[in-house]
């Protein structure tokens, strides 16, 4: 009877009465398995994990053999937190039956998360002589090689690969990835000039590798080079080609060399005169030279050849007036633009243009608009650092929402914790807590990393006055006073 009632109310989602009269039915017959099974069932819907681990721990005991057992137990230990035991009772099931594809691919998977690459290595090598996708599979063994080392075979396995199936561009990737983390240039030129040289390939997956190694570039300044190579063998082949002609010039931005990335979007230009990205990479290129006449006029000549949504027109000219100091045009344009019915489809544009519009209202004084903004902004992007730093800072100028303000702060330096701008705001808003050892902390580093950035020096003189550290306090207004005098 408590078993059936027990199997009633979980059925009605009542998981306390259930789990109440599962517990009477298994403390009546602790061997029956019908009753440890629906306990162990509601133990996890309640995720009382712990519970549920040791009456699937029962279950085997009473029946060692029975694999669906082992494979709750395994899966209860995965939802409580404990992938090495799991990986001990998939083991458990391999014995039981060693041609078990889905308990391979567990046994493989949490060897990997496990960091047991050797025993992973073993694991896959098996899977390869027997599996259907067998490049796949040799691609995460010559991953795994690499976890562990031992390049040379890691090398070995991509070749392979690639020489079964010349046209798989995983390994084509991994092989010049492996190139470079190994610094062996001579092997990376060699392997490029076969990559672009194997027939079939066509110039969208050139180019696609191209934008990977760019991505991989933004983090590690040793794919910076083997880019370029990449690039320019792409335009010796392919001479003009747009896409590559781009990748090039948004690196010379990355490098803050805007004048030979303007020398790139021009030619790109001068040949598609109605390419978008190139105009606003152009556009970019001028603001960062503070050429605002000339990005001004870029954006003229971009609005009668360019055939997008108005509302992109629109951003880039408010985005250009708010760079150039024209505050005012800036809002009247970013305003216009939040009005075109394209939020949905222009995502990122719009985000673009509201960010743009709560700095423009920040700087006319209008606190209300800008933060009304900015919680919009975090509405439809809850992830932008950027709007996040920006809302905390305001309220700490504000002095309220002070708790509200924190939250924002520290969650936009967990994204970026190097970024000083970011770390300064944490570090201010801590102070307007009284949080004054944290607020330190943050500020110090915050100086470090922009040693010449005075409001950042005035907020850490407040908290060295604040805390008594008058040594430091006078050191740091000594060298604010010659910041002063300088000009920065």
């Amino acid at each position: 009877m408590h078993h059936a009632t027990a199997r009633a109310f979980l059925e009605l989602g009542v998981a306390d009465s259930a789990r109440t009269h599962a517990e009477k039915a298994a403390a009546i017959e602790p061997g029956n398995r019908h009753y440890l099974l629906l306990l162990a069932t509601v133990a996890h819907q309640m995720k009382d994990y712990g519970r549920a681990v040791a009456l699937y721990t029962d279950l085997v005991k009473l029946e060692p053999g029975r694999s669906d057992y082992l494979t709750l137990l395994a899966l209860e230990h995965i939802a409580s937190g404990d992938p090495e035991k799991a990986l001990g009772v998939f083991q458990r099931l391999l014995q039981l039956d060693p041609s078990d594809e889905n308990t391979r691919a567990q046994v493989l998977l949490l060897e990997i998360k496990l960091k047991h690459y050797h025993q992973a290595i073993e694991t896959l090598s098996g899977l390869i002589e027997e599996g259907e996708e067998k490049a796949r599979l040799q691609l995460t063994l010559g991953e795994l090689y690499v976890e562990t080392g031992q390049t040379a075979l890691a090398s070995k396995t991509f070749r392979e690969i690639i020489a079964t199936n010349p046209r798989f561009v995983p390994a084509w990737l991994a092989l010049l990835e492996l190139s470079v983390d190994t610094k062996d240039r001579n092997a990376f030129l060699l392997d490029l000039n076969a990559f672009y040289t194997t027939s079939g390939l066509k110039l969208e997956q050139k180019i696609s590798l191209a934008e990977l190694f760019y991505v991989r570039a933004a983090k590690d300044s040793a794919y910076v080079q083997p880019l370029y190579g990449m690039l320019a063998e792409i335009g010796k082949r392919h001479p003009g080609e747009p896409a590559a002609a781009m990748l090039k010039g948004k690196l010379k931005l990355r490098e803050k060399n805007p004048l030979e990335a303007e020398r790139e979007f021009n030619a790109i230009l001068r040949k598609h005169p109605a390419h978008i990205e190139a105009w606003e990479d152009l556009i970019t290129a001028y603001i960062m030279q503070k050429e605002y006449a000339k990005a001004t006029n870029a954006v003229a000549r971009a609005k009668k050849v360019v055939r997008v949504t108005p509302m992109r027109l629109l951003v880039l000219e408010g985005y250009t007036a708010f760079q150039s100091g024209d505050t005012r045009k800036a809002v009247r344009l970013l305003e216009k633009a939040l009005q075109e019915k394209h939020r949905e489809k222009d995502r990122w544009i719009y985000l673009q243009a509201a960010s743009t519009l709560a700095m423009s209202y920040d700087k006319l004084g209008l606190t209300e608009k800008s933060l009304a903004m900015y919680r919009a902004i975090l509405l439809l992007d809850p992830g932008n650092a950027l709007a996040m730093n920006n809302y905390a800072y305001m309220l700490s100028l504000q002095g309220r929402d002070l708790a509200e303000a924190k939250k924002f702060a520290l969650t936009a330096v967990a994204q970026e914790p190097d970024n000083p701008v970011y770390l300064d705001t944490l570090g201010w808003v801590l102070f307007g807590l009284g949080e004054y050892r944290e607020a330190l902390q943050y500020l110090e580093k915050a100086s470090s990393l922009a040693k010449d950035d005075l409001e950042i020096a005035g907020h850490l003189l407040k908290v060295y006055e604040k805390t008594g550290d008058e040594q430091k306090a006078r050191l740091l207004r000594q060298k604010i006073g010659m910041m002063g005098e300088s000009g920065k």
